[in-house]
């Protein structure tokens, strides 16, 4: 290995070290040598005078050679904040505090630890002696810290000097670095704040000139209190600095909300036109004194007029029953007193003297009620009652009361009943009942009470012409209100009698009948029985005994096979009939009983009860689909809904092996399964198995629409499909004609203005809901235009135009356009051309919605209504046809126009026709039949106007080229 390392280029030193290395590491040696450096300590005087001194490296100050990737610490938690423990570069600007600091680095990889101690000269601030140091005389604890400091930010005085006074302006108010202003008074004091040396750094004090100036003082205030109904004439000047004391001069009032302050000298109210222009209430005045130096602040101090609400009203109330709540109702004037929750005393005034009570009311808007205690009123006499006094739990209130009182009366009219067994008359007896004077009465008074059953159902009844006698009398309820037995009650009263504020009540008991005896018969099987069982549930008798008779019949001949006889005064009793040697056959078991007890209101002392059984019988056939549906728009279905297929009577059970039939009006669930059999009318014998029914409902809903009074044009003929309906499970849209009942309507109906229409949820073609949708469709129908004449004789000669049509209008509820065409097109502008022998057509429509009226109105042009002499009409005679574009062609002007009809002939003067001329070829350009141009000279022409009023004309033209 030597050799190679030496051919590699090492010396023999070299390869001493590498050799020394290798058996470091084959020993698994760890060389470490102070890692975290050694402990430093560092004296900095004046820590701001350098600002590098802000950022310093304690990892720099280390001695010895420590190693990075360590951590900073220090036991001072104050100092935490200003050093960064990765870096450990501390903020020594963040050091508010002279002396010793201890700054801890630990390098994990050894586990060592090094310090560096910092000895920090302390910092006093800058001397604050130029006036600038102000406190107000109020100021219980003047921080004098807030008085020294530097220019430089983030630079502080040291928190941990001390301070101390002047002995010139030595107080004794001086604690740390506060300083109670408020107790040592306005005036000038100096202070002193110290740093002692810190080692080789020297002390250093600065001192604080403090200027405390005098506060300003509003003055201590006292309100004025009145009631919002007292006379208060003499407060329409009131000066406000009444209501204070030892307040400085020249302040200034303020208010919110009455105007009485109008401007910085005033401070004189009107307290009479503050009560009238807002009622109660507390009515704050504030009076403000400025300060004389900025470090204290205004001084304000709120006198308040109060205003305190009265309570003024009457009280109300009636007469009642001994027993009731004796309420009274005041009325009271709202504006003087506000809804809130009060404590009353009131007075109750009898011949067994004054009566005072207190309760809480609760006013509202006007009103409220309280109950008087029943101790304080006697019986039959009548009572005053007045209100004494009023307290507001959440509002002052005036003493003066201005309340009216009133007085009632309390009865103890009484009713009484007997109880009674059911279906008979009961006797109700009434005592204590005044005439309208206020004395028993001895009239005839009609009697109305209203009888409460045990169902809670209501009876109203009368009874006419009741005598009474001193007060007291009876009447009969008749027995067929009285058919169900438990409490009764009544509510009753006696007309023209004494008005008491309440109806007399009492109540009786309708006896139940005892209960019956249970007689039940068990067969083993209905179809082919092989045993019976005779059960017998009966309730003791005190009084008496049962003879219980059973036998069984034979249907056909009608022949009794067994029979028995049983004797007992109750319970319980079960008993088999042998029926092992019967034949094939149909079978009735009879079971009797009778009972000679005395309990009273039984009504039955006999009972029977027979079932009819087979042997050998056969199983009735019963035919029923399984799922079966239900609208609970009819209604809720029950049992007797159930569509089955037998013929005998059927029985439904809530599962397939329950033994107690459900009675037949049970209600049906959604969803459920029941189980129905038939069984035969003569032996009961039933079908072999339970059929299973399982039940399903549909309930309808109401139809929705977001327009119930939607709007159309006729023109779109829209149908009932095309409303814009919902319906809220889906269904299917049923129409009628009414709300109820009524007619089914079709759906493609077209809808008319004014009909309203119904629309009900159908669900699966039968299920409907039983309230329904009403659609009222405003259907809008422009009127037809309404035309002067169906014809418009115009003249083409003026240029007329669709303005000509617009005139024979009269005014109708809608807007008129105009078209040449009977469908569709497009309006014609007012301004459009009209044209000959052309049908125009008015169409009206509604400019709010659009809607037009398809039915157009024609109207026939004619615009060859023109008058010759109105526009000059003259016929030439001469011509020149060379071609010099000018009068080349013999043309009668506008002769087309005004005489549409009209024809002309041209001759030559042996006769012969050279030209024959109409609307369509009105002008002739000097040629004959030949098409040669014919000579120069006379010509002779003819027209015919061809209309009623204008004979022919004759004349002749001179042709020259």
């Amino acid at each position: 290995m030597r050799n190679s390392l030496i051919r590699s280029g090492y010396g023999p030193i070299g390869i001493k070290v590498i050799l020394a290395i290798f058996l470091l590491l084959a020993c698994g040696m760890s060389v470490y040598s102070q890692c975290a450096g050694q402990n430093n300590s560092v004296t900095i005087c004046n820590k701001f005078d350098d600002i590098s001194n802000r950022n310093f490296d304690l990892f720099a100050n280390l001695n010895g050679m420590p190693s990075p990737g360590g951590s900073w610490s220090t036991p001072n938690p104050t100092n935490l904040s200003a050093l960064d423990i990765n870096t450990g570069i501390v903020d020594l600007w963040m050091v508010n505090r002279f002396g010793e600091h201890q700054f801890i680095y630990t390098n994990g990889n050894c586990g060592e630890s090094a310090t560096v101690t910092l000895f920090l000269g302390g910092y006093s601030g800058e001397d604050n002696v130029d006036g600038s140091a102000n406190a107000c005389s109020e100021d219980s604890a003047v921080n004098l810290f807030s008085f020294l400091g530097s220019l430089v930010d983030d630079v502080v005085p040291d928190f941990n000097g001390f301070w101390e006074e002047d002995p010139m302006t030595q107080t004794g108010f001086l604690s740390g670095n506060l300083f109670n202003a408020e107790a040592a008074g306005p005036g000038e004091y100096i202070f002193t704040y110290t740093v002692p040396a810190v080692d080789a750094c020297p002390g250093m004090q600065s001192t604080v000139f403090l200027e405390v100036h005098l506060a300003p003082n509003s003055g201590t205030p006292s309100n004025l209190v009145v009631c919002t109904t007292d006379d208060l004439s003499g407060y329409t000047n009131l000066d406000l600095n009444n209501l204070l004391t030892n307040e400085d001069p020249n302040g200034v009032w303020s208010e919110m909300g009455t105007n009485q302050i109008d401007d910085f000298l005033d401070h004189f109210v009107n307290v009479e036109e503050i009560n009238a222009t807002h009622g109660f209430g507390s009515y704050g005045f504030t009076y403000t004194v400025q300060p004389s130096h900025p470090v204290c602040p205004e001084s304000s101090t709120d006198v308040f007029i109060i205003i305190l609400p009265t309570l003024n009203g009457s009280l109300e109330s009636e007469n009642y029953c001994s027993g009731t709540p004796y309420e009274i109702t005041l009325n009271y004037d709202p504006s003087l007193l506000p809804s809130g929750q009060y404590e009353i005393e009131y007075r109750v005034g009898s011949t067994e003297g004054d009566w005072d009570g207190s309760t809480n009311i609760s006013l509202v808007n006007g009103t409220g009620t309280f109950n008087v205690d029943p101790l304080a009123v006697p019986i039959n006499e009548m009572v005053q009652v007045n209100i004494i006094a009023i307290e507001g739990m959440q509002q002052v209130v005036c003493g003066d009361i201005g309340v009216l009182e009133t007085e009632f009366l309390v009865s103890n009219s009484i009713a009484s009943g007997v109880n009674v067994c059911p279906n008979n008359e009961v006797t109700i007896n009434l005592e204590n009942i005044l005439d309208p004077m206020a004395n028993p009465t001895n009239e005839i008074h009609t009697i109305n009470y209203t009888l409460t059953i045990p169902d809670n159902s209501i009876v109203d009844l009368s009874e006419q012409n009741v005598v009474f006698s001193n007060g007291s009398a009876s009447f009969d309820i008749p027995s067929e209100h009285l058919n169900q037995s438990g409490t009764y009650s009544l509510e009753i009263i006696v007309e023209n009698s004494f008005e008491i504020g309440c109806t007399i009540n009492t109540g009786f008991e309708i006896l139940p009948i005892p209960e019956d005896i249970d007689l039940d018969i068990a067969v083993d099987n209905s179809c082919d029985a092989t045993s019976i069982d005779v059960l017998v549930n009966a309730p003791t008798l005190p009084n008496g005994s049962y003879t219980i008779d059973y036998f069984v019949v034979e249907q056909n001949t009608q022949s009794t096979l067994t029979d028995n006889t049983i004797n007992f005064v109750g319970g319980v009793a079960v008993y088999g009939i042998d029926i092992a040697n019967l034949a094939d056959g149909d079978y009735i078991v009879v079971l009797k009983s009778t009972q000679n007890d005395s309990t009273p209101c039984r009504l039955q002392f006999e009972f029977e009860l027979q079932e009819g059984f087979s042997i050998g019988g056969q199983p009735i056939v019963l035919e029923a689909e399984e799922q079966q549906s239900f609208c609970l728009n009819e209604g809720v279905p029950t049992l007797e809904d159930i569509d089955v297929n037998t013929t005998g009577p059927i029985a439904f059970y809530p599962t397939i092996d329950s033994q107690e039939a459900l009675p037949i009006n049970t209600p049906l669930e959604e969803g459920e399964d029941y189980y129905v059999v038939s069984s035969d009318e003569n032996n009961n014998c039933a079908s072999e198995e339970r059929t299973r029914v399982q039940v399903s409902f549909y309930a309808a809903g109401i139809p929705t629409t977001i327009d119930p009074f939607p709007i159309y044009c006729a023109s779109d003929e829209v149908t009932l499909a095309g409303l814009d309906i919902a319906t809220p499970n889906g269904g299917d849209i049923v129409w009628y004609d009414a709300t109820s009942g009524g007619n089914i309507l079709d759906s493609t109906e077209i809808l008319v203005d004014g009909q309203s229409y119904f629309a009900a949820e159908q669900l699966d073609g039968f299920c409907e809901s039983d309230t329904r949708l009403e659609i009222a469709p405003v259907i809008i129908q422009p009127p037809l235009p309404d035309l002067l004449s169906d014809v418009l004789l115009v003249c083409a000669l003026d240029n007329p135009t669709v303005a000509e049509l617009i005139n024979l209008e009269n005014a109708i509820g809608a807007e008129v356009e105009w078209f040449n065409v009977a469908e569709g097109g497009t309006a014609i502008p007012s301004y459009g051309p009209l044209e000959d022998d052309t049908i125009y057509y008015a169409q009206s429509y509604d400019p709010d919605t659009g809607c037009i009226n398809k039915n157009r109105v024609p109207v026939t042009v004619d615009l060859n209504n023109c008058d010759p002499e109105k526009y000059g009409f003259f016929i030439p005679d001469a011509f020149s046809p060379n071609n010099d574009g000018r009068n080349d062609t013999y043309y009668i002007p506008n002769i087309e126009i005004i005489f549409p009809d009209f024809t002309l002939e041209i001759f030559n003067r042996y006769g012969n026709s050279l030209f024959k001329g109409n609307s369509s070829k009105p002008a002739w350009d000097g040629t004959g039949p030949s098409g040669k141009t014919v000579p120069n000279g006379v010509y002779f022409y003819l027209i015919h106007f061809n209309r009623d009023g204008y004979d022919p004309k004759q004349g002749r033209l001179y042709l020259n080229r």
